[in-house]
């Protein structure tokens, strides 16, 4: 079964979760959240709570096809934390996909994997990304080899069939857009 690993933090955009991670459950692709904190519970900028799956201090060699970052005012978790850049790293040199939306391209950018890619960001996030990816470009998901990038909240229903339809098919994908009247 393919796997999507989601990364939260406190403060990500709630919408930028959710919406993928529920999009990916309805095609059937296996969903697991991981906390970057000491504490499964993570609240995000709206002030909902989720408990995360797992650790990521404690998931080593956790099984996934492709690895999600939410964005939100929780992205600096992100970038501060050295365990979520290797595990980018890591996944970027396995080939793995890896999907960020909002503000989170700027650690796909810190991780030093966007220099080959075109990517995407929120519109505030673009002075950190567009300097080191290949070409940035104005649009809602952009998908650059085995990166995929997306611009911020309004575009998380997107960003979330595009993810499956990479991860599972297209037919499925519009099969799963289809049922929830997109």
């Amino acid at each position: 079964m393919t796997t999507a690993l989601f990364l939260l933090t406190n403060g990500f955009e709630e919408l930028e979760f959710v919406a993928p991670y529920d999009i990916l459950h309805r095609g059937g692709v296996k969903v697991q959240t991981v906390s970057i904190s000491d504490k499964k519970e993570v609240t995000g900028s709206h002030n909902i709570t989720v408990l995360a799956d797992s650790l990521l201090s404690q998931v080593e060699d956790l099984p996934f096809d492709l690895l999600v970052l939410p964005g939100g005012p929780g992205t600096e978790n992100l970038l501060k934390s050295d365990l979520v850049k290797k595990l980018i790293i890591k996944s970027y040199e396995a080939g793995k996909r890896i999907g960020a939306i909002c503000a989170a391209p700027k650690v796909l950018a810190n991780a030093g994997i966007l220099r080959d890619h075109e990517a995407t960001s929120f519109p505030a996030a673009r002075v950190d990304v567009e300097h080191l990816c290949k070409k940035y470009l104005d649009v809602p998901v952009v998908i650059s080899g085995n990166i995929i990038t997306s611009r911020g909240a309004g575009t998380a229903a997107e960003f979330g069939f595009c993810l499956l339809s990479l991860l599972a098919n297209l037919n499925v994908a519009e099969e799963v857009k289809g049922k929830m009247k997109f």
